[in-house]
């Protein structure tokens, strides 16, 4: 085996650091730098969507406070609105109601007034035709001690 043949031991160590040495300059002079540019460049790339994703969360987090602010802001002039106008409905309803119970009370008062003008001279015409009634039965039955003068006695005693 011509590896463990003592003489080229020298010419095999020389090989072998010559191209371990070409080996580690060509890594170190090409390839590690070839690396280290696509890692670098990728974390740049990294960076900046990180950076971007950061701007991007704080306009989306400004934009999201305007809304809640403006929501609150809207909540509280739509429940300001409500309130008056529950207030104005409220004193629409009010006097509307004291409108109507006071036109009530009027036409209460007037058919009231009509129902005892009614009542009355139904009463009244009620004692005429009582006493024309009286004064026929009294013609039929042939009674001529009791006159009208006495019929009229007895109805004005009752009252």
């Amino acid at each position: 085996m011509p590896q463990l043949e003592i003489s080229s031991y020298l010419t095999q160590i020389f090989w072998v650091i010559t191209t371990f040495i070409i080996f580690w300059m060509i890594m170190d002079y090409v390839l590690i730098p070839k690396i280290s540019e696509t890692i670098e460049a990728r974390k740049r790339k990294y960076d900046d969507f990180i950076m971007k994703a950061e701007e991007i969360n704080k306009k989306a987090l400004g934009t999201l406070e305007r809304y809640e602010t403006t929501l609150a802001a809207a909540k509280l002039k739509a429940s300001e609105q409500i309130k008056a106008n529950e207030d104005a409905l409220r004193k629409i309803i009010e006097e509307r109601e004291d409108e109507i119970n006071q036109q009530l009370k009027t036409k209460i008062a007037e058919h009231e007034e009509r129902l005892r003008a009614d009542k009355a001279a139904t009463l009244s015409k009620i004692e005429e035709l009582s006493e024309i009634a009286a004064a026929t039965i009294i013609k039929q039955l042939d009674l001529k001690t009791i006159t009208e003068s006495d019929i009229q006695q007895v109805a004005q005693q009752k009252e």
